[in-house]
C-alpha cells in the first residue's frame, strides 16, 4: 500500500469517530421519552431545563440535575401586547446564565407538556438550536408516574457558558406576514385556541373571531389523555383536518402566543416548518385595518 494510501486510510479512521460523535450530538427528534432522559442524565454537554412559573414549583420537585429556567424570562409583557418574545441580547443572557454553550444539548419540560414548554422550545428554535433543543414528552408529571428520581436540592451553580445566537428569522413572525399570507399556497394559519374563542364566543379581545382562512387546531387536542404528545401520524391527520397539505408552512397564532407554542411543536414534530405569530389574536383583533371573521351565527 502507497503512503498516500495509508495516510487516507489512517484519517478515514480517525474522523470516523469524530464524525459519530458530531451527529451524536444532535437530538433525532425534537421529543424525548422519560425513559431515553433516565438514562441520559449525565451525558457531558447535556442541560435539563425546569420551566416554572416560580420557585416554588422548582424547589419542590424536579428532575436530578435539572436546572431553573423562569418562565418570565422567556416571554414578559410590554406596554403594547402580553408574552412577547424579548430582545436576543436579554434572552442570550438568560441561556448563559444556566451554563449554556454552543455545544450544549437542551432539554426543557415543566409540570407537564403545555404551551409554557412549546414557549420554551420555540425560543430555543428561535435562537438557531434547532436539533439540539429537546422537550421531554409528558413532562415532570410523567416523569413521576414512571417512579423516576426526583430531587428537592437546587442544580449546583452552573458555570456561565459562552452562547452565540444564529438567530432563524422564520420562527417568529408578525401580523403584517400574517395579513400577506392569507390565502397564499405553501402557507397555513391555524388558531390554536378553543373553538368557542376560533368562532367568536367570548375571548376579552377588542373583536371577537378569527383571522381570515385560519384552520382551527386547539392547543389540547394535540395531547392524549395521559398528557403525552399524540403520535405524528394522529397529528399530522389533525393538520389536514385543518387545511394543512404537505410540505405546507405553518404559522400558529392563538390568544397571546402561548397556546400557539404548543401547536408550534406539534407540528415541527409532524415534520412541517413552522412560525408563531407572537402577537397573535391580541395583535390582530386590535388593528382595525386588519381583516377579521366574526362571530359565527346560529
Amino acid at each position: 500500500m502507497s503512503r498516500r494510501a495509508v495516510f487516507v486510510a489512517l484519517t478515514a479512521a480517525l474522523s470516523a469517530p469524530l464524525a459519530a460523535s458530531a451527529q451524536s450530538a444532535a437530538f433525532d427528534s425534537p421529543i424525548v421519552s422519560p425513559e431515553w432522559l433516565s438514562q441520559h442524565l449525565n451525558d457531558p454537554g447535556l442541560v435539563i431545563l425546569h420551566v416554572a412559573g416560580n420557585r416554588r414549583e422548582y424547589s419542590t420537585g424536579h428532575i436530578p440535575g435539572a436546572r431553573m429556567l423562569w418562565f418570565g424570562a422567556l416571554a414578559p409583557s410590554n406596554p403594547d401586547l402580553s408574552s412577547e418574545l424579548p430582545p436576543v441580547a436579554q434572552i442570550d443572557s438568560v441561556i448563559e446564565s444556566l451554563g449554556i454553550s454552543d455545544d450544549s444539548k437542551v432539554v426543557v419540560y415543566g409540570a407537564q407538556l403545555g404551551p409554557t414548554v412549546g414557549r420554551a422550545f420555540m425560543t430555543f428554535d428561535y435562537l438557531g438550536f434547532g436539533n439540539r433543543v429537546a422537550v421531554l414528552d409528558g413532562g415532570f408529571n410523567g416523569w413521576k408516574e414512571r417512579g423516576l428520581a426526583v430531587s428537592t436540592e437546587p442544580a449546583a451553580a452552573a458555570k456561565r457558558g459562552k452562547f452565540t445566537p444564529r438567530v432563524n428569522s422564520s420562527v417568529v413572525v408578525n401580523g403584517d406576514f400574517v395579513n400577506a399570507n392569507l390565502d397564499k399556497a405553501g402557507v397555513k394559519i391555524l388558531d390554536a385556541r378553543a373553538p368557542n374563542f376560533y368562532n367568536g364566543e367570548g375571548g376579552g379581545q377588542p373583536r371577537p373571531g378569527h383571522i381570515p382562512s385560519a384552520g382551527n387546531v386547539p392547543f389540547t387536542s394535540v395531547v392524549d389523555e395521559k398528557g403525552m404528545l399524540k403520535s405524528r401520524e394522529a397529528i399530522a391527520q389533525l393538520l389536514t383536518d385543518a387545511g394543512v397539505k404537505p410540505g405546507d408552512r405553518v404559522v400558529t397564532y392563538c390568544h397571546i402566543g402561548q397556546q400557539a407554542s404548543l401547536l408550534y411543536l406539534a407540528s415541527r414534530y409532524a415534520g412541517h416548518q413552522a412560525s408563531l405569530y407572537d402577537g397573535s389574536f391580541e395583535d390582530w383583533s386590535g388593528r382595525s385595518e386588519l381583516p377579521l371573521v366574526g362571530p359565527v351565527k346560529k
